[in-house]
């Protein structure tokens, strides 16, 4: 292993780099999700579809998860674990916002949008954890 470039040993099919492949395909089917089905986007994700009014907002969601997933994506295949692994835990911030706003904004109940929401930020924080260990030497 070359010690100028340490993330190209992440294999692409070690768990770590399935996980977060997974995570970064998830986030581009919210995005195509959004765009194809907006109401069935906002009640998703916890606010109710309140008319054509509200679809600017969605596509602005939709462009957040465009580029979390395209990020994800290519950090995967650039291998770099250790910046995926920062990226995705900077990234738990926004499902925790996300709770809070379909609690606050969209009356969802807080068990369900802690349900829904927070279990993307635990998925994150275990994965991030993954990602940000370090590793034996090979």
């Amino acid at each position: 292993m070359n010690p100028s470039t340490p993330g190209l040993s992440w294999k692409l099919t070690s768990p770590t780099a399935a996980f977060t492949l997974l995570l970064g395909a998830f986030m581009l089917f919210l995005f195509v999700r959004t765009v194809l089905d907006p109401a069935g986007a906002a009640t998703g994700f916890g606010v109710p579809f309140a008319g054509e009014a509200v679809v600017p907002w969605l596509h602005v969601k939709a462009g957040r998860d465009l580029g979390i997933g395209l990020a994800l994506m290519g950090l995967v295949l650039t291998r770099q674990r250790r910046a995926a692994g920062i990226f995705v835990l900077a990234l738990m911030v926004s499902p925790m916002v996300d709770a809070l706003t379909a609690t606050r904004e969209g009356g969802t109940p807080l068990m369900l949008a802690l349900a829904i929401h927070g279990s993307a930020a635990v998925y994150g924080l275990i994965l991030s954890a993954a990602l940000l260990r370090p590793r034996a030497r090979e």
